[in-house]
This record gives C-alpha cells, structure tokens and sequence, in this order.
C-alpha cells in the first residue's frame, strides 16, 4: 500500500511538470508538503550540512534558495527534523534530525495540519489511492474522498483529471469510468472491470486483495488472507489480478497485480513479456513450496546476479525447468553440482528488486519503506518536454561549484 508520504513525494514532482495555473494553486500544499518530505529524505543520512551543499541539494530537488530558506527549512525545523544555523539571518549550515523511517512516514498527518491543508487537498490524495488501486466508476471515486465533502471530492477529481493523474472514460451506457493510467491501461478492459465491481461489496473484497497482492507480489493465491476464494476467482476473470502457475513437483498459483514495476506517477518500466513475474514466481515457490527450500531468494539472486552462476545442489536441475524454457536461466552441472547460469541479467536484477520491496534485501535487513526513497529517480514524461525548452545552461566555474557541493551526497547515493 501507498503511503500519504510516498504519495505527496511523488505528486509534487509531478506537479513541477506543470506551469503556474488555478489547479496548481489548488493543490499548491500538497507540492509543498512534497518538498518538504524531498528534503528530508535528502538529508536522511546527513548530520551536518554547510549552507552550500544543503542549497546545491535544494536546486537538485527542483527548490529554489529562496524557498528553501524561507519556508522549507523552517517547516522542518517545527517538525524538530532540522536544526539551521543562523549568523546575522544568513544561514551557515544545517543539522538533521530526521527521524526514522516509521516515524518520517507517519507524520504525514501533522505536517498537513500544520499547513493547513484544505479538504480538497486532502480528498486529491484519497481519490489518487483509490483509482491506483482499482478502477471505479465515478460515484465510487468520490466517494472515497466524500469524507472531505461532496463539493470537495468534486473539485479534487476534476483536479487529478487536469493533471492527468487520473483518466475518465465514458461507458456505452454513458456511465463514466475513472482510473489512474499510469497503472491500468486499456480503456475498454479497464470499463469492464471497472463496471463488473460496480458493487459496494465487490469493491471492498477486491480492492482489499488487490491491497494485499500489491504489498506482496507472487504471493501464494493459498496464502491471501484478505478475502474468499471467489473474490479471488472473480477479480482474476476481470483481470484486476494476474494469476501465474509454477509448474513443479507440486504446481502452485501465484497472484500478481498490474503494479508490478507500474506506480501512479508513471516512472516505472513494465513486464510484458512475463518473465519477471515468473522469476520472481519461481523464488517465492522455492522458498515456500520447493523439496529444497532457498532460506534467501533475494540472497540467491544477488549472487546470481553478482557472480553469473549459483547453486550446487541437485534440485535445481528439477524445480527451475520453467525459468530454462523461458530463457532467463539454463542449468549447468549435473547431481550435487548443478547450478544456475544467468543468461537474462536485467530480468533478475528487477525481480531482486521486487523480493526487497517485499520487506527483506539479500542481507536479510527490513526495506518495507523503500519505495519513497526508490523514487529519487523520478522524471515525469511531461517534465522530460519541458526540459528541452527550459534548460539551463551553467558555466564551468558554476557546474564545478554545483557539483562539488552535491558530491559527498550523491557519492554515497543517499537519495
């Protein structure tokens, strides 16, 4: 699931693709709250900053010194995550506090109330959960942001509409479909589905499988918890669930949703041809259901990433047939020798990828809030346009200066 925080990150970056204009102003909060939240993962890992560097990562975030002096340093230093050094009223460095992650997500809630956002603002981020997770029809999306009132989830949507973080699409019978298309692509599928759960009841058993395959993708259809079997059975015949099978000793099924390397901003590349499903499919199969179970499927991959081969055991000249006929792997040796070669490295490296977001990396270390930090690589179809009408060109001296100010940041990749 999506926290308000990761939520916030990403909208004000998408926001920035934007020129100034009424729903701009609208949701101003919400990109400022945004910046806020961009400079305090920044500087998650710092202690203490010169004034310089805090500026250099500022104009890197897209913060003006001017903002980030007057208003986004002093909103940090009320949330007690900033300490600014200030000599004659000119800022000399900054300290950070920055709190962990559990807590850094779960401030959320003060820092809009200490901004005082709006209920339309508030409603914009329950309506942008809402149509990531599923497609509705309209009534339904605004009914989740109705808590902000009726003429508030109004306007909200009719903002995400404009800033094409959410797509309406009319039905032959005139009904009005709405959807984030950034995740669910295919007008008329996502209709269809969109109108077969239609139903209160439906929406809420499906949209809680959905939550839960999100958070674990490849999960066992045995183990889902959130719901009935039919729920499970229907919501893959409306394809709002994927369902794989890992033929073996003993076939299994797994669910995946289309969030899989998709997010509600756009920034994530896709699977088409499956095969990081599968992956991901088979490591969760062999660490659940395998004769030889792997204690460490992203351990394994990272190994087999890094080194090209892994294994030395006789099982996988017998469980992993489905990844050789797919091509991603073949096997080499035989008995106690055989193991994995990788023969399609980028595939593994993105379902290692999706095993640590699950909550653990190859090192055994718990990343359940990776995903606001993964972010720092986003770049807006949109803002990618307007970069080459905009950009600015710096002088030697001044790109020497930026980038030396930057370099102990981004050396270490902290953002």
């Amino acid at each position: 699931m999506i926290s308000d925080a990761q939520l916030i990150l990403g909208f004000s970056r998408h926001l920035t693709a934007y020129s100034v204009s009424a729903v701009h102003a609208e949701l101003e909060t919400l990109r400022f709250a945004g910046q806020v939240y961009e400079m305090a993962w920044r500087l998650r890992n710092a202690q203490v900053s010169s004034a310089e560097r805090v500026r250099a990562i500022g104009i890197e975030a897209k913060i003006g010194p001017l903002d980030l002096d007057r208003f986004v340093l002093p909103t940090m230093e009320q949330l007690g995550w900033v300490q600014c050094d200030r000599r004659d009223g000119v800022l000399v460095s900054v300290a950070a506090f920055i709190p962990p992650n559990a807590e850094l997500l779960g401030a959320t809630d003060r820092l809009l109330d200490m901004l005082l956002a709006t209920p339309t603002q508030r409603a914009a981020l329950q309506i942008m959960r809402a149509t990531s997770i599923q497609p509705l029809e309209r009534h339904a999306a605004l009914q989740a942001g109705s808590g902000q009132g009726d003429e508030s989830a109004e306007r909200a949507l009719g903002c995400l509409i404009t800033i094409n973080l959410v797509r309406e699409v009319q039905s032959e019978d005139g009904r009005a479909v709405v959807f984030n298309p950034n995740i669910w692509v295919g007008d008329a599928e996502v209709v269809t589905a969109a109108l077969r759960t239609e139903d209160a009841r439906v929406q809420r058993e499906v949209g809680a499988l959905i939550e839960e395959v999100m958070a674990s993708p490849g999960i066992p259809e045995e183990h889902v918890k959130s719901t009935e079997q039919r729920w499970i059975d229907f919501a893959v015949s409306a394809g709002l669930v994927e369902r794989s099978q890992v033929v073996a000793t003993s076939d299994k099924k797994l669910l995946f949703t289309p969030h899989l390397h998709r997010d509600p901003f756009g920034t994530d590349p896709r699977d088409p041809s499956g095969h990081i499903r599968q992956l991901v499919g088979s490591m969760i199969y062999a660490s659940t259901f395998a004769s030889w179970k792997l204690n460490s499927p992203g351990a394994f991959l990272y190994v087999l990433i890094r080194d090209g081969e892994a294994g030395n055991h006789e099982r996988i000249a017998e469980d992993y047939a489905m990844l050789e006929t797919a091509g991603t792997i073949e096997v080499v040796g035989e008995g106690r020798h055989a193991r994995m070669r990788l023969l399609q490295a980028d595939v593994a490296e993105q379902a290692l990828a999706i095993l640590d977001a699950r909550g653990t990396t190859a090192g055994g270390e718990n990343t359940t809030f990776a995903g606001i930090g993964e972010q720092r690589s986003y770049n807006h179809l949109e803002r990618e346009r307007a970069q080459v009408a905009t950009a600015v060109v710096l002088d030697d001296a001044d790109s020497r200066r930026f980038m030396s100010a930057l370099r102990d940041t981004t050396a270490r990749r902290n953002f």
